[in-house]
């Protein structure tokens, strides 16, 4: 009786481990076009086709050359941005791409004023509702701006994308960055906005509150409504750009799902399956060996 229950014991490790976690991905990023939003001065996405047709062996081949600004679109920021001897992205650290996520939901403060900035009541706030922010995390900051962000005057709240002195859209304060800092470790930080700072600031508070501590800042992130404020992995990993300060980025999230029913009807399928076979079989041993292998 004890071999049985081994036996079901194992059958029920083997086939449950590769289910128990079970992924759905989110792509937390915009296209790419030549009429992808980038801030006035910095060169906009152009991609065009330099070889398309079929060979001679009616093989169909296309390539294409395309250039960009570094900060346009959905990107990040390394700390060569803004500090001198910082990390390129040859060099920042791969493991800091790779994060346990949480979403802040502060689109009805952003709702009610685009010149909103987020506080650390909101962040206490949020931790008294979902728990505490996780060590080493990436903390993405929803405006619900994510929707506006093809209507280039709706997004930054202007009749004037070329004047960037006329923005306004939400960011996180000084004192909310330093306290993430300071009490959270944070890997990544990230917005559905342009800049984790306010549009007018010329000084970058959060971003040198950042990015000296390596910490990843990701902008216009294609946050979705239905994101978790938890219970969710991001991954932020740019191209190896030498000397680059930034990069578009093809951001996405990977959500921790339980198992459904069907797949647990089928794990337990399995399972019995699994454990009636290798009975069989340790009868048929005995059988052969007149149980001597037991002892």
């Amino acid at each position: 009786m004890t071999q049985l229950r081994a036996v079901f014991l194992l059958g029920t490790i083997v086939c449950v481990f590769p289910f128990a976690h079970a992924y759905k991905f989110v792509d937390l990023s915009h296209p790419l076009s030549p009429s992808t939003l980038y801030w006035p001065g910095v060169p906009t996405f152009n991609r065009t086709r330099v070889m398309g047709g079929t060979n001679e062996n009616n093989v169909w081949i296309e390539v294409g050359v395309f250039s960009s600004g570094e900060h346009g679109g959905t990107h990040i920021d390394v700390p060569r941005h803004f500090i001198r001897d910082g990390y390129d992205l040859k060099d920042f650290p791969l493991e800091r791409t790779v994060a346990e996520g949480v979403m802040v939901d502060c689109s009805d403060e952003a709702a009610a004023n685009y010149d909103y900035a987020v506080t650390v009541e909101k962040l206490t706030q949020w931790e008294e509702e979902h728990g505490r922010i996780p060590d080493e995390a990436a903390v993405l900051l929803n405006f619900g701006y994510a929707s506006k962000f093809s209507d280039h005057n709706a997004y930054l709240n202007t009749q004037d994308p070329s004047d960037a002195s006329t923005f306004h859209f939400p960011f996180i304060s000084a004192d909310a960055a330093q306290w993430l800092v300071d009490n959270r470790k944070l890997k990544m930080i990230g917005m559905d906005v342009p800049s984790p700072d306010a549009p007018i600031s010329s000084t970058y508070p959060t971003h040198l509150i950042f990015l000296p501590k390596n910490i990843l800042i990701m902008e216009n992130v294609n946050i979705p409504d239905s994101l978790p404020p938890r219970d969710f992995r991001v991954h932020s990993s740019p191209l190896k750009i030498e000397d680059g300060t930034g990069a578009q980025t093809r951001i996405y999230a990977m959500l921790y799902e339980k198992m459904d029913g069907g797949s647990a009807r089928l794990c337990m399928q399995s399972s019995v399956l699994f454990v009636a076979s290798l009975v069989v079989a340790s009868a048929v041993v005995d059988i052969l060996t007149g149980g001597r292998i037991r002892g």
